[in-house]
Formats: C-alpha cells, structure tokens, sequence
C-alpha cells in the first residue's frame, strides 16, 4: 500500500492531474482538490458510474464534451480514479454548470490538462500495476460516451489533435484580426505578413484545424472564412455593406479561380490588406482628427491623476498602436511626450500664481518625486521651477 501510495504522488507531481484511490469506499489518497470542490467527493454518482463501466482495463468517460475522467481497478482490488480535467477553454458559463450539477457551491477551478497527457498517464498507472501495455489507439477507443454520432466524433477529433499536439488560433487571436480589419490598421497587418513567405505554408496550416481531408480544399475554405470575416469587421469599422459584400463577391470568384495554395494564400494577404487600406480611408475622412483630439481632451482632463497608454487607447477606442501613430503624424511627438508637456505647462501656472510648494506641484501632476519633476521642468522651460517661480515674481513685480 505504501508503494502505491508513494507512486501515486510522483504521478500527480509529474502531471497535475487529480488522482484519488480507494479500497471498497475508504479514501486511501486523493491529490489535486480540495473537498469542498472535489466533484467525487460532492457527487456520488460520478463514482457509480464510472465503477458501472469498470472492466479489467482502463476507461475514459467524457461529461459535457469536455470535462474528462479516468478510472482504473487494479489486480489489488483498488480503484484509481483520475480527474475531472478540462480539454481546452470553457465559459464561465459552462464552468459554473458543471459545478451545479455535481453540487458544489462556489467558484470551481477544474484542473486543465490534454488528452494524450491524460491516456499517457493512465497507461503508466495499469501498467505498473497489472504490467500490461495498453497502445494509446486502444484507449481512445474504449466505450466512455455515447451520446450521439458527432460526440464520439468530437472526442475523437480531439484525440487526433491533441496528440498531433495541433495548435490553433483562439478566439483572442481572431478578435485581433477582427480589430485589425475594423480599425484600419493594415501597418499592423503588413508587418505581420512580413513574418512569413507565400510559400511558408506551415504559418497558416499549423494554426488552424483540419476542416478539409483534402489538402486543397482545407486552405480554400480558410481563404473562405478569412473573406467572410474580414468584410464584416470592415462594415463594423466604417465601409458601406454594398461596397464591403460587392468585394468580398469578387474575392470568392477569384478564390474560385485558384489552380494551387500559393495563389490562394497571396489571394488570403491580399484581402486582409485591401480590406484594412479601405477602412482606413473611410476612417481617415471621417475621424481625420477626432481620435487624436479625443487623446488630447483625456489627457486633459486627467492630469492630476496617474494613467497608461492603455487607459488612453481604451478611453479613446483604437489600439496603442494605431494611435500612437495617428498622434505623432498629426502633433509630431509622442502621446506621453505630449502628457510631460501639458503637465509641465500646468505647473508653470502653479508656480505663477499659487503658493503651492515644489512638493505639493510635483504630487499633484503625478510626478513620482520632487526631484524628477525638477529635472523634467528644467528640460522644458531652461530653468528649475524655483528659479521659474522667482522669475515670474520678479516680472510681475516690474509690471
């Protein structure tokens, strides 16, 4: 027992997946939650049916598609219960079901985790204790759920890309690209492309699933999805639909045309570009000012209180990139340059007519110390702000 024991623990070290053991319904060893959030120790019926399925080898059981359990009974009479893990991202949504349903109160974190880490590990455990191999091949297809055809399907899907270790964009990344497109920014979506070769296949194919067996067919339909999405952000960032939907017509009969990938990914480029360059001059004749005025309204309205570029950008609605740029085309220095220099026109102001001290200036405008406003002030006005305040006392006395 204290070998086994022992085992467990380095395998619950090795990979963060929640392990518990027991003998008849005694708890021998449990690592990976606590009781109050442990779905097994909250939740008897998940131990009745993964013991219902239990047979002389290991078993998967899927719940909601993602949630995952492992179980194994050992020649020992033990049976070793592994999970629930998470495959992939789930909302919170799905999250605080599953904590429903299982009865457990407040927030849950259910361990993450993947396939091939997960089957890779209940392999070690059956065969250290029965000394029998089990190939992966064999595990995925153990009976564990049948809910429906395109479960099972799911799952295995899951398997083979799991194990194939696929990478793939998130939903983050194509929000990105979405912003990208409805903000106009194609600098952005130039320097990325710069990254790649037409002919680097590898850049597009290896974030994305496989949604053609055909090779053909799998970057058609990326180049379909990419022209779909692209002229929706662009209506969203400004381009009348006839113009966005007419365009996005002519680039699915060019897509049509393609004779082979390389075409179709220069073709993938090109709408990212023209899509972007066209949101750009919408934007450009509509708000040729009104973001770099709306940065300058902020900062002036907050400059006794700290922020970031990314306060700024959000406040303003475009990126710290495209902004940054629209405002030092327009004013010819940088966005915190510009904050530096009204924050030291203010103090020029304070210093003329108020008695505030040196410290009480500094703190007010945000500097981080005495000394560092001193050594800003002097860079703009050629003076030390005790000397600027003396000065001005001296005009206003001769005036």
């Amino acid at each position: 027992m204290t070998e086994l024991i022992y085992f467990l623990e380095r395998i619950y070290r090795m990979t963060g997946i929640p392990i518990r053991c027991l003998d008849s319904a005694t708890i021998l060893f449990s690592r990976g939650y606590e009781n109050h959030q442990d779905p097994f120790m909250q939740d008897p019926h998940i131990q009745k049916t993964l013991d219902a399925k239990l047979g002389d080898g290991p078993i998967l059981e899927f719940e909601d598609e993602i949630f995952l359990y492992g179980a194994i009974h050992d020649h020992t009479g033990h049976n070793i219960y592994a999970g629930p893990v998470l495959l992939g991202e789930a909302d919170n949504f799905r999250i605080n079901a599953y904590a429903r349903r299982h009865n457990i109160n407040g927030d849950i974190k259910i361990k993450p985790s993947n396939l091939t880490r997960f089957t890779s590990m209940l392999e070690a455990i059956y065969f250290a204790r029965s000394g029998t191999l089990i190939p992966e091949t064999d595990l995925a297809t153990i009976p564990s759920i049948t809910k429906t055809p395109v479960n099972t399907s799911l799952q295995a899907y899951m398997m083979d890309s799991t194990e194939r270790e696929a990478r793939r964009f998130s939903y983050t990344d194509e929000k990105l690209f979405m912003q990208r497109i409805r903000e106009g920014d194609w600098e952005s979506i130039k320097a990325y492309m710069l990254g790649a070769t037409i002919s680097n296949l590898s850049s597009v194919d290896e974030l994305v699933g496989k949604v053609a067996l055909n090779k053909f067919k799998h970057f058609e339909y990326i180049v379909c999805s990419t022209i779909t999405l692209a002229s929706r952000a662009a209506m969203e960032g400004g381009m009348d639909a006839a113009s966005a939907y007419a365009l996005s017509d002519l680039y699915f009969q060019r897509l049509e045309k393609a004779k082979s990938i390389i075409e179709m990914l220069a073709l993938l480029k090109e709408v990212q570009l023209d899509y972007a360059l066209r949101v750009r001059k919408v934007l450009d004749k509509r708000n040729k000012t009104s973001y770099v005025e709306k940065c300058k309204s902020y900062v002036t309205k907050h400059l006794n209180k700290p922020f970031t570029m990314e306060d700024i950008a959000k406040a303003v609605g475009i990126s710290i990139p495209h902004l940054t740029r629209l405002f030092s085309r327009r004013e010819g220095i940088g966005v915190m340059e510009y904050v530096r220099a009204k924050r030291i026109d203010t103090a020029a102001d304070m210093l003329r007519y108020t008695n505030d001290s040196l410290s009480e200036i500094a703190a007010h405008l945000c500097f981080p110390s005495q000394s560092y406003f001193g050594v800003v002030f002097k860079k703009y006005m050629g003076l030390t702000p005790k000397q600027y305040r003396d000065r001005q006392k001296l005009i206003d006395v001769n005036i």
